[in-house]
């Protein structure tokens, strides 16, 4: 099974170099990624939103899946971190539309930290395509450890697997401004309530508030059916219950990637999220800031009613952002 999806994701991946395009708004919507760091994944953090907002009295239903396997360590002067396990954050978004450019919605993530299965298969995957395993090789296999230490004490950690709901995130989104070749701008906003367990690494035990603008171009170049998206916005955050000490106020981020309909059936896609450092430290795991490479497709079902996205998440600057991630989503519209 896994090695069916491996293939499945090289072709799309390969796919991906080629060049890009979409049909629909379901099959050019960005896709719904974050930085799943466990101290990052905590905050009020948002994905890069779709600039298209829907009609008045319809709605799009999301069910997303994100697979992240931990692999890194490291010390600097009198801090150390220590990540290794895996993460699966399950979402379920509901979006609707008011009308007069109008929409709102809501998330309710369910998180789960385990010890995990995948180690012995990333590490072949790895030696496959001659990638290091370095980070890898010295720790015990299937093994869950998020810590923190400061001064030889620790500061936080969690050894135990973990399951319940995260931090629930209300939405609103009102468009600014359409051009007659349908290019869109668009302004979100974002709260997110501290219903997870900070304990437990499921959400922050802080009020988070995110404000940002979209943009979509639809078309870039008709002739290769080629369009793209981008956002950029702050998140304003509360103090939270991990780690407060070393926690800023404030964080940038912004996104962007195009879509190309390869085919009738497939639209490939190419998507860069980054962000600033969210924590006072001199380890890059928390106190860099990230980039994050996703590629993948996604397939339009029932008429265009419905899609499925398959991508994969890389690191590409610093050790903030994990190196393997798997995204699986299914959206509905009606």
């Amino acid at each position: 099974m896994c090695r069916k999806i491996w293939i499945c994701l090289l072709g799309l991946y390969s796919g991906y170099l080629s060049a890009g395009q979409p049909g629909d708004s379901l099959v050019k919507a960005p896709f719904s990624v974050s930085n799943t760091n466990p101290f990052i994944l905590i905050h009020g953090l948002p994905t890069v939103q779709s600039a298209s907002i829907l009609e008045a009295d319809h709605s799009i239903f999301q069910w997303q899946l994100d697979l992240t396997n931990h692999s890194k360590s490291s010390t600097t002067g009198s801090e150390s971190i220590s990540l290794d396990g895996e993460t699966y954050r399950a979402v379920l978004i509901w979006k609707r539309g008011l009308g007069n450019g109008w929409q709102i919605g809501a998330e309710l993530p369910l998180i789960s930290h385990q010890n995990g299965v995948m180690d012995n298969f990333i590490e072949g995957w790895h030696d496959l395509f001659g990638l290091s395993n370095s980070d890898r090789e010295p720790w015990p296999k299937n093994r869950l450890l998020f810590r923190y230490a400061r001064e030889g004490s620790t500061a936080f950690e969690v050894t135990d697997g973990t399951s319940g709901v995260g931090d629930i995130r209300f939405l609103a989104s009102k468009v600014l401004s359409q051009s007659s070749a349908g290019n869109l701008l668009t302004i979100h906003a974002a709260l997110k309530l501290p219903t997870g367990d900070a304990d437990r690494l499921q959400g922050s035990g802080a009020v988070d508030l995110a404000v940002w603008v979209s943009a979509a171009a639809p078309t870039l170049w008709p002739d290769m059916r080629i369009g793209g998206f981008a956002q950029i916005g702050v998140l304003a955050m509360g103090e939270a219950d991990v780690m407060p000490e070393l926690q800023r106020d404030s964080v940038w981020f912004a996104g962007a990637g195009v879509h190309w309909e390869a085919f009738d059936w497939l639209t490939l896609k190419g998507q860069i999220d980054v962000h600033g450092a969210f924590y006072r430290s001199g380890l890059d795991q928390l106190g860099l800031r990230s980039t994050l490479l996703t590629v993948g497709g996604t397939i339009p079902m029932d008429q265009g009613r419905s899609a499925i996205d398959l991508a994969i998440g890389e690191n590409l600057a610093t050790d903030s952002v994990p190196d393997f991630m798997i995204n699986l989503a299914y959206r509905m519209r009606f």
